[in-house]
């Protein structure tokens, strides 16, 4: 049965009160979390404010095929090797330690024992800190995407760091036999006494998402990448050996020689979707066409 004209009116009149409720209090909601976000952009403790690429070796290598496809057999490559120190309002990090610093003193660079490469260092890494204005000692925050020497040859300065590793890389290295990972026990021997945060999967940093590192196993047991969100440029991901050069990545393959080659795949597959939901670019740290085209410190990105 139908209401009385009264009663239809009086109803009407609550609808219109609750819409407006309704308006009121969707309009607050939006105004408080505009606020907030607001707030997180203007709030000095939450934010990186550069990113500096150091150059930190070069690696020439004499067959491209070991790390692509037979189509490369015998052809040489150069592989560029970055370090990446982050300024974040609440102190320096970085990612990645290069070559040894030694091999700045060696003209003819440093061939590897099995002979696949040479490994270059135009300068020490120490020698670019440096010219940023941070010594070693500065650095709080220390990790590497992995542990094979090009990536540690510089570990031992940054003992009084705070170092992260995920679990079974820190097992691997200070187990019984690293050199089966490939990786030098004597590159971490200032490491073995240093605030060590062991980590099973991604991990902030500094507790605001804009440093993230996260889990990529398959070129060694514990390979970890790093998501960097800069104050005005779209965000990184700093690939470490995730893959080696834009055309594994394009094909989604990796080296036979990984630790777990069907893991790197699934670790890039997923790193492929995380750069779609967060709009972030790749820096393949070996792939010496793009590195080419970072400017590289004392120069930095913001």
């Amino acid at each position: 049965m139908a209401a009385p004209g009264h009663a239809r009116r009086r109803l009407q009149h609550a609808d219109a009160r609750l819409a407006q409720l309704v308006i009121r209090f969707a309009a607050a909601g939006l105004l408080a979390v505009l606020v907030a976000a607001c707030a997180g952009i203007g709030s000095a403790p939450g934010s990186v404010e550069r990113l500096y690429v150091i150059d930190c070796g070069e690696n020439h290598v004499k067959d491209l095929s070991r790390w692509t496809t037979a189509a490369d057999a015998g052809k040489p490559a150069v592989f560029s090797d970055n370090c990446y120190l982050v300024k974040h309002a609440r102190g320096w990090m970085l990612w990645d330690s290069g070559n040894p610093d030694r091999l700045a003193a060696l003209p003819n660079g440093l061939a590897a024992p099995n002979g696949i490469l040479t490994a270059f260092m135009k300068k020490p890494l120490a020698e670019s800190l440096k010219e940023i204005g941070v010594a070693p000692g500065e650095i709080q925050h220390f990790a590497m995407s992995h542990s094979h020497g090009d990536h540690s040859g510089n570990a031992n300065l940054f003992g009084a760091s705070t170092v992260y590793m995920q679990q079974p890389e820190y097992d691997a290295v200070f187990g019984a036999e690293p050199q089966k990972y490939g990786f030098l026990a004597s590159n971490f021997e200032n490491l073995k006494g240093s605030k060590t945060v062991k980590l099973n999967g991604d991990y902030d940093v500094f507790g605001d998402g804009s440093v993230i590192i996260k889990s990529t196993p398959g070129h060694t047991p514990g390979h970890q990448s790093l998501f960097v969100r800069l104050p005005k440029s779209p965000p990184v991901l700093l690939s470490g050996d995730l893959c080696h050069l834009q055309a594994n990545w394009d094909a989604m393959r990796a080296p036979s020689f990984n630790f777990d080659p069907q893991q790197s795949v699934e670790s890039m597959k997923a790193m492929d979707a995380f750069l779609r939901r967060t709009g972030a670019r790749l820096w393949i740290n070996h792939d010496f066409a793009q590195s080419s085209t970072l400017p590289k410190a004392p120069l930095y990105v913001e």
